[in-house]
């Protein structure tokens, strides 16, 4: 995933007012024939969804661009490696691609800064999107990529691979058949090993923690969606990545400390708190756990508590028995891309992927706008009640 300082994005973050949802599609079989799609940007996170999409019976990856030579090169290695007969290629530019009839949609794998005009330009030419986790840099943007979305019936996708994390996806199964009993919270920290801690160049970098899974989990949808956000301070457990020695293998190492987090509030009551330190030393996680009314189960220990089947000591058991009976294997990268062609081919009514994804990516610059406010409440957006068309 594309790496870069977050400060340049926040940096024009506008005053918000209510409410925005994430969408839960779920993975359902899409149908009807493939999808024709073009790649744009071809760098190492583009080439992992190039790499499954090359491997997709629902895909036909008809042309990529790319002002790298060398990304063009692994690129079509891929092709190569795939028996797929070789691509289209634009180096200079990506408006010849987006003017081909013969192209239903855009894959966008390049650096943050060019998402909104290219995926705007995209649209307007007919074009489904699919794309990283920032929409835009200003709530114009991403009022405008909604609008655009509206008016054209062209669907705009994030792609979300950590997301799609196989125990995630297991969990999400066990809520929906209400092993949990009533979900009240989710606590989603970003896993140890893809955060890096705050002394790391890249400590800016895309939120990586799986806040689509959590909207999955609690059933945020329109009925059910975010309506407040702030940032709070407190003293909470986290793991760190410890090495053993200078040469040996690292462990996870439980410790305490005040941790930043962003606290969401459904219109239901629930909360959703999203990790937002990565550790000054070195990267930590505050891990994922959902809790309901009858039961918990937390990633850091892979442990479960039912109330129903736990003794009444509340001794916790191991995860793994139960993650194994609701999990659904598969590539975090393929998941997210099968659930992209499925928006295309089998779209929900009143559902646009697009809400979610301007939800997801406007959770930073709220953030933010708390913070700079010492922590204040801030209403979350709602596009669809808003007269934006």
């Amino acid at each position: 995933m594309h790496t870069t300082s977050r400060r340049h994005f926040l940096k024009n973050a506008a005053i918000l007012s209510p409410v925005l949802t994430f969408l839960p599609s779920y993975l359902t079989a899409g149908k009807g024939s493939r999808l024709r799609i073009g790649f744009i940007g071809t760098g190492l996170w583009g080439q992992q969804y190039l790499d499954q999409a090359l491997q997709s019976k629902n895909v036909d990856v008809r042309a990529i661009s790319d002002t790298d030579p060398k990304a063009i090169r692994q690129s079509l290695q891929l092709f190569s490696k795939a028996g797929y007969s070789r691509p289209d290629i634009y180096e200079d530019t990506y408006e010849t691609l987006l003017s081909r009839k013969d192209i239903d949609a855009v894959i966008i794998a390049t650096p943050w800064e060019q998402h909104y005009t290219i995926a705007k330009a995209a649209m307007l030419a007919g074009k489904h999107v699919a794309c990283g986790a920032i929409m835009g840099a200003t709530l114009e943007e991403h009022m405008d990529i909604v609008r655009i979305s509206e008016q054209t019936g062209r669907q705009y996708f994030t792609l979300d691979e950590y997301s799609y994390r196989r125990d995630l996806l297991a969990v999400t199964n066990m809520a929906k058949e209400g092993v949990f009993g009533e979900l009240t919270s989710i606590r989603a920290g970003a896993r140890h090993d893809v955060l890096p801690a705050a002394h790391d160049d890249k400590a800016t970098s895309y939120p990586v923690y799986p806040a689509a899974a959590a909207a999955r989990m609690l059933g945020v949808k329109k009925g059910n969606t975010f309506v407040s956000l702030r940032v709070v301070k407190e003293k909470q457990q986290y793991v760190i990545n410890k090495p053993r020695s200078e040469k040996g293998p690292a462990r996870l190492v439980f410790t305490s400390g005040d941790v930043q987090t962003i606290e969401l509030t459904t219109q239901q009551g629930q909360t959703l708190s999203l990790q937002m330190d990565a550790g000054q030393d070195r990267p930590a996680s505050t891990g994922f756990q959902v809790t309901g009314s009858q039961g918990t189960w937390m990633d850091l220990i892979n442990s479960i508590y039912l109330k129903d089947q736990s003794p009444a000591n509340q001794i916790w058991e191991a995860g793994k028995p139960h993650i194994e009976q609701y999990a659904e294997d598969g590539d975090g990268y393929a998941l997210a891309l099968h659930e992209f062609v499925n928006s295309v081919q089998q779209p929900v009514k009143g559902e646009l992927p697009v809400y979610a994804a301007a939800a997801n990516s406007l959770i930073g610059p709220m953030a933010t706008l708390s913070a700079q406010r010492g922590g204040a409440t801030v209403q979350f957006p709602e596009f669809r009640n808003n007269p934006i068309i």
